[in-house]
């Protein structure tokens, strides 16, 4: 059976880096990934003369983000060095290519939506962030039912962001719930991080935290861009 990515990192020990170098190490890594997403959201927004992506392109590349997030879930390599760097900026670049045309479409006809947007999923991020580092509780068994449902909220979130969304309250109940679930899934990252991390689970938490403020970020353009 194969070892699942998100699985529970090893109880700690005297061996362990401290929490501000991991926690350095992985939001270097995030904030690295951010920078891909904007490359790739600049080029599928179709950059000075060039067209966007067509529908079809921006779905394909959100789901080949999708697949390499799945491969990392059964390929041990992928989970750590250089294979676990591949996986996370080659998600960030192909989700932004699959978010270009739809930011492309916000920032040329409601750019104060894609500002509250950037604005709320920072605020949310530092909350969710301040919270699994200061509960105590050790969060590790909901790695794994945690990083399942992420997968699927992020495949819903963006394709009602590609397709259009459900629509009325229910769409909004529905970005809600998807945001809510994100922000949940950060603090349980950073308190593993916190409470059991090492060295080599800095990658994957980092693909875990970028996947959350990304889909918190998409949820609100829908939940947004339908007032």
């Amino acid at each position: 059976m194969p070892e699942h990515s998100y699985a529970y990192p090893a109880a700690p020990s005297a061996q362990r880096a401290s929490y501000g170098a991991l926690l350095s190490q992985t939001m270097f890594l995030v904030a690295v990934a951010i920078g891909f997403l904007v490359l790739g959201s600049y080029i599928g927004g179709g950059p000075g003369d060039a067209a966007p992506l067509s529908q079809g392109a921006a779905m394909g590349c959100t789901i080949g983000g999708i697949v390499l997030l799945l491969a990392q879930n059964f390929v041990a390599p992928l989970r750590r060095g250089g294979g676990g760097m591949a996986v996370l900026f080659g998600v960030a670049l192909l989700l932004g290519l699959g978010l270009g045309p739809a930011l492309s479409h916000y920032v040329e006809v409601q750019p104060d939506v894609v500002t509250k947007a950037a604005g709320t999923t920072a605020l949310v991020v530092v909350a969710a962030g301040a919270g699994g580092t200061l509960v105590a509780k050790d969060l590790s068994p909901w790695m794994k039912p945690v990083s399942i449902i992420l997968l699927v909220a992020i495949a819903i979130s963006w394709g009602t962001l590609i397709f259009g969304g459900v629509g009325g309250v229910g769409g909004d109940v529905l970005s809600l719930v998807i945001g809510a679930f994100s922000a949940v899934a950060i603090v349980v990252y950073f308190n593993v991080l916190r409470n059991r991390a090492t060295d080599d689970d800095v990658i994957w938490i980092a693909t875990g935290i970028f996947v959350g403020v990304v889909n918190i970020f998409v949820t609100l353009l829908n939940l947004f861009g339908g007032d």
